[in-house]
Formats: structure tokens, sequence, C-alpha cells
């Protein structure tokens, strides 16, 4: 009796040693097999988790090195969604030097347009697309493109590029930009009808009466400063003179402060025109939605 339990005992010992072996030895074999790794990188990058993604997709290449177009653009893409968007554009770049031919080529021009335009790089995005146009074939990425060079007119506030490009746009054959240009090109409307302030009529103004530069850009507590300060000084200097005479050291330091008051005053006033348009057309346009494809 007690051998067979000994026996018994030992079998099922033996058994779940057996089990755990093989079930050890598949899951190292899953784990390190190209598949596995490619669906783990897929799962990081569709989780949000792009840069751990980069690392899984590098090894990914290292057995499928025949993929690399791919899986190299998409690298790139996990830098760009990563936050790490110089690290992308160089990516993007290597890609294009290594594989002018590829079918992902459009898309690349396109991301590191985008990334550019990330960056707040409008200027440099408008420049680099333009250049690039001729050698986008696909023909939705070049309609992203042309859009997305229309974008970077608006976030400089360039109104009327933009919209005559978006104009345009809306005779693409791609459904969705033309949808977009659409509204778009009513954006760069509004934005070129945004209220303004000239900054020569606030100087102009402030250099009539001090203060009043300020008053027309809505900075009335500036412009009651303004004229205090200058009309205060002015006023002390002025009766230094009546007093002393050219002499006066005290006509003469306050009637030398009191002309600074005044300059910066006007100039001021320009500023303030320049901010007050900043901000009117930053505040439109923090109303703008923009979504790019991947």
């Amino acid at each position: 009796m007690t051998t067979k339990w000994i026996s018994s005992f030992l079998l099922i010992i033996l058994f779940n040693i057996t089990l755990l072996s093989i079930a050890d030895t598949e899951e190292v074999l899953d784990y390190y097999s190209a598949e596995n790794t490619l669906k783990f990188a897929d799962y990081l990058y569709e989780q949000g988790d792009f840069l751990r993604a980069v690392g899984e997709y590098q090894r990914y290449l290292f057995y499928k090195p025949q993929e690399s177009d791919v899986i190299r653009y998409r690298i790139a893409l996990c830098h760009r969604f990563g936050g790490k968007t110089e690290q992308a554009i160089q990516i993007f770049e290597t890609f294009l030097q290594e594989s002018p031919n590829s079918e992902l080529a459009s898309s690349t021009y396109f991301q590191i347009g985008v990334s550019y335009f990330l960056m707040e790089r409008y200027e440099k995005s408008v420049n680099y697309l333009g250049i690039s146009l001729p050698r986008i074939t696909d023909i939705r990425y070049r309609a992203e493109s042309q859009q997305l060079i229309g974008l970077s007119y608006l976030m400089q506030k360039q109104w009327f590029e933009a919209e005559k490009l978006f104009t345009g746009l809306q005779k693409s054959d791609i459904l969705e930009v033309r949808e977009k240009a659409a509204m778009y090109s009513k954006y760069a409307a509004q934005g070129a009808k945004l209220p303004t302030r000239s900054p020569l009529l606030a100087g102009f103004l402030s250099t009539i009466v001090p203060g009043a530069g300020r008053v027309y850009t809505g900075r009335v507590g500036d412009a009651v400063n303004s004229l205090l300060t200058v009309g205060l000084t002015g006023w002390q200097a002025y009766d230094g003179f009546r007093r002393d005479g050219l002499s006066s050291v005290k006509g003469w330091t306050l009637g030398t402060l009191s002309g600074i008051f005044y300059l910066g005053n006007i100039y001021g006033s320009v500023i303030s025109a320049r901010v007050y348009n900043r901000h009117v057309a930053d505040e439109f346009l923090a109303t703008l939605s923009i979504e790019f494809p991947y």
C-alpha cells in the first residue's frame, strides 16, 4: 500500500514537472518569435505606449529585415506620437534617402510636414511641402499636403493665402479633403475680418494725448497710468523752469523723465495694438480643430 502511494506521488510530481517544462518552453518560444514580437509592438502602439513600441519594432526588424520599409515608417510614427518630433523627422528623412521609391514615400513627405507643423515651425512646413509636392505621387497625400500648407498659412495669420488655397481644394477628388477645405476656407474668411487695431493710429493718438492709444486698444488702466505719469512729470518740470528759469535742475531732470515717459507712451501704444491683434487672432485660432491622418 505504501509502495503504491509512493509510486503515485512520484508520477504526479513527474507529470507536473513535465507540464511546467513544456509551458515554460512554449512561453519563451512565443515571446521571442517574430510574430509575437510584432503583435506586442502593435499592441503597445494601439495603447499609446509609443516609445516602448519602438524597442519592440526594432526587435522585430532584426528578425524580418525584408520588412524594413513598413517597420521603419512605424518607428518614425512612434517617435512623432511620443513627442520625439526631431527624432521622427530624422528617421523619416533617412527613410526617404534609403528608399526614395517606396510606396510609403508620399506619406513620409507628408509626415515630415506634419512634424514641422506640430513644432510650430509653420513657415518651414510650407517650404518643405511646397518643394516636396512634385514627389508626392499619392493623390490623397498630395491633397492632404496642400491642405497642411493652407493650415500653416492660417496659423501664420496669412488669411488671404489660406482662403485662396482652400478654395482650390474644394475641387479635390478626395471627399474628406473637400469637406475640410470648405470649413477651413470659412475660417480664413472670418480671420480676415477679425477686429484689429492699427498700430500707426494707436501711436498717433498717444502722440496727441498720452494714453489715448491705450484707450483705443482697450487698455484703459495703462492709459490712465500713462496720462498721469507724463502729465505729472511734465507739470513738475514746468514748475521748476517757472521758478528757477533754464538753470533749474528740477526742470531739466523731470523734463527729461517726462520726455522719456512720453516717448514710451507712444511706443507702448504701438505695441499694445500689435498685442491686441495677436491676442484676437490666437483666440480665434484656438477654436480651430485639426486632425491629421496617420
